[in-house]
Formats: C-alpha cells, sequence, structure tokens
C-alpha cells in the first residue's frame, strides 16, 4: 500500500511541476479561456484540491461523503472562481501551493485499508482513491496542455475550460 501512496504522490507532484512552469510564463492580465485568466485557473485548480481534500479526509474517518458538487460540474467550476474572486494574484498562488500541499498530507494520513475501498466521489461517482487522483491528475494535464499550447499565440482565446 505505501508503495500506491507514494505513486500517486509522485503522479500529482509530476504533473504539478509542468504546470507550474507555463503558469510563470503566462501573462496575468490574458485571458486563456473566456473571462479566465491564469489566476481563475490556478483558483479553479485550488478548488476541486479542496474538494479532493474533503473527500480523503471523510474517507478516512469512514463517514458519508457530502455530493459537494451536486448540482454540477460547471456551476461548480464557476463557484471555485468568483468564491476567490477577490483574493489578489498572490494569495492565490500561495492557496494554489497550500492546497496542494493539503492534498498530499490528507493521502499521507489516508489509512492503508482506506485506499482500496470504494469512495463517493464529491459529483456522486464511486471509485477508489488511486481512481480520484487520476482523474485530477489528468485534469490537471488538461489545462497545463491548453496553458502551453496558448502561450504559442497568447492573443487567441481558447475555447472553454
Amino acid at each position: 500500500m505505501f508503495a500506491q501512496r507514494a505513486f500517486l504522490i509522485e503522479r500529482l507532484n509530476s504533473t504539478r511541476k509542468p504546470l507550474e512552469e507555463v503558469i510563470t510564463q503566462a501573462p496575468a492580465d490574458k485571458d486563456i479561456y473566456k473571462n479566465w485568466k491564469i489566476k481563475q485557473i490556478m483558483d479553479h485548480i485550488s478548488g476541486w484540491d479542496d474538494v479532493i481534500i474533503e473527500a480523503l479526509t471523510t474517507h478516512a474517518k469512514g463517514k458519508p461523503i457530502a455530493p459537494t458538487v451536486s448540482r454540477g460540474v460547471d456551476i461548480y467550476n464557476a463557484e471555485t472562481t468568483t468564491s476567490r474572486q477577490t483574493l489578489s494574484l498572490e494569495h492565490t498562488k500561495k492557496e494554489f501551493q497550500s492546497t496542494r500541499e493539503a492534498l498530499i498530507k490528507a493521502l499521507n494520513d489516508l489509512p492503508d485499508e482506506k485506499f482500496n475501498q470504494p469512495l463517493i466521489f464529491p459529483w456522486g461517482e464511486i471509485g477508489t482513491v488511486a481512481y480520484l487522483v487520476e482523474i485530477f491528475v489528468e485534469h490537471e494535464e488538461y489545462h497545463c496542455n491548453h496553458v502551453r499550447a496558448w502561450l504559442k499565440n497568447p492573443d487567441e482565446i481558447i475555447g472553454e475550460h
């Protein structure tokens, strides 16, 4: 089980590094997606980290997970950015780091026997911890690839987030 935990943490870290690199290259004042600058992308990812942290912490305690995203992913995505809109870019950057650190801590604190026990994801799907983490690894890769492509032509907004 320890190997699985280490693998998941490595997946999270290896995905975050390229995202951090493209974030540092992105101008703060230009839309990447419609009405989403680099700040909103970081706010969005931090919001999803928050949900995963809550799910893992609740799962570790053996309690039922509240469907945080029950009104739909699009509504939750909007909430993750609007609830953070008054935060400065510097604060967003710090939160972007701290939520990832808290997510890794939640993974480290998860009892071994909970790794393969099914849990209900915040949007209602059922799966394992590994599957939940992999969804968000792919989510970060998706945004990283978009930002990387956008950097080649930062005057052209990418379609949907």
